[in-house]
């Protein structure tokens, strides 16, 4: 991970880490899932910082459109729209996604 990309990670492993329920019990962040599993926010890390850092608005809509354009489509979803991870809630990168925002602008501010 480059050094741009690891202050960004550092800052979401913080917020988002800590509450991930794929996480160790005792919240220090610590990520329980399986090899064989995959954690979309590692997996699609540098296009969700670039997504958020090219999306400039008030509205978390906004930022879900990009998402969903950018990474949705690569990762599971299917050419109708549906995702199967998403809709039982087992995304975590769908589920956290607005506290990952957050955490990443929080580096530029």
């Amino acid at each position: 991970m480059t050094p741009e990309l690891e202050k960004y990670w550092q800052a979401v492993q913080n917020v988002v880490c800590r509450v991930c329920i794929d996480s160790d019990p005792s919240g220090n962040g610590v990520c329980r899932i399986s090899e064989d599993s995959m954690c979309a926010v590692k997996v699609y890390f540098p296009k969700i910082v670039n997504i958020v850092l090219s999306v400039k608005s008030d509205k978390m809509d906004d930022y879900i459109i990009a998402l969903r354009e950018n990474v949705c489509k690569e990762c599971r979803e299917t050419p109708d729209g549906v995702c199967e991870l998403r809709n039982s809630v087992e995304c975590a990168l769908d589920r956290y996604y607005p506290l990952i925002v957050q955490a990443i602008e929080s580096v530029n501010k």
